[in-house]
């Protein structure tokens, strides 16, 4: 069991380490005209910014002494972290074709998993210094303001002052906003969009990237998020820790809880919906 004294140096740790990787990428998002992009094995773009930022990660969180898997360094052998039970799980850079676009929705995203279930989570939007967290006890909030520093340096009461509980809309939107990729769409999307339709009405889709989908359920300012295209493990971590903090349900389209540290790092299909969707049926 971890201690409330542990979990608040946790959450700092992964608070400071996500604001100061959300520094690096900005300096290199402000002055590079060119973000030195290759494609990695799966032919998903990679940049000068997702290295550095996973470099600087792994380095501060390395004073936890606890493992990290990364989506920069996701070549562990299966056998080798089969039996973490307590491990960092960090996606350096979400959003890698939205920074190379240069529309801004990319996020760094860090989660710390027990017994392979997200116990905390931090997601960091570095262009408008909005910083999502969750404390398993305390739950959700969001704060604003914060500047990204390389020298991000704060206490856990520095961490919760003026963050704000999340969710912050307490009903269900009307029309229902539903949140989908930017970047990644499928026509299975538009099948589940046409059931809730039926269901609910009048449906409005909202366009975003990285794992500000999942914040803005958290918020209640959109009521759900679905997924049908290819998702990893780092991708859902710190947003599913977020949702839950915030009453908000993240399932496979299954119904089914997202799986951790699998042999395969790919989600299935899910949604992410509040908990004025829960009697929606979203399967076919």
């Amino acid at each position: 069991m971890i201690e409330r004294e542990q979990t608040d140096f946790f959450l700092v740790q992964a608070y400071n380490a996500a604001v100061r990787a959300g520094a690096k990428i900005m300096e290199i998002y402000t002055r590079y005209e060119d973000f030195f992009v290759s494609l990695k094995a799966d032919s998903t773009p990679i940049t000068i910014a997702d290295r550095e930022a996973h470099t600087l990660i792994k380095h501060y969180l390395s004073a936890t002494r606890i493992p990290l898997l990364s989506e920069e360094g996701r070549d562990l052998y299966f056998d080798e972290r089969r039996g973490w039970d307590l491990y960092w799980l960090v996606d350096p850079l979400d959003g890698t074709e939205e920074f190379i676009k240069r529309n801004g929705e990319f996020t760094v995203n860090i989660a710390l998993m027990v017994d392979n279930r997200p116990y905390l989570g931090v997601i960091y939007l570095p262009t408008t210094g909005t910083i999502y967290f969750s404390d398993p006890d305390r739950g959700s909030f969001c704060k604003t303001g914060v500047r990204p520093e390389m020298s991000a340096g704060y206490t856990i009461s520095l961490v919760f002052a003026g963050a704000c509980r999340l969710p912050v809309v307490q009903q269900r939107n009307v029309p229902l906003k539903v949140a989908l990729s930017r970047s990644h769409e499928s026509e299975r999307v538009r099948e589940h969009i046409l059931r809730l339709q039926e269901q609910a009405g009048e449906v409005q889709i909202v366009e975003y990237g990285s794992s500000l989908k999942m914040c803005l359920v958290a918020e209640g300012s959109v009521d759900c998020y679905l997924r049908t295209t290819p998702t990893s493990e780092w991708d859902t971590a710190a947003g599913e820790a977020i949702a839950r903090g915030a009453g908000v349900r993240v399932v496979s389209l299954s119904g089914e809880p997202l799986r951790y540290n699998e042999e395969s790092l790919e989600n299935p299909p899910f949604i992410c919906l509040t908990q004025y969707l829960d009697g929606y049926e979203w399967q076919r």
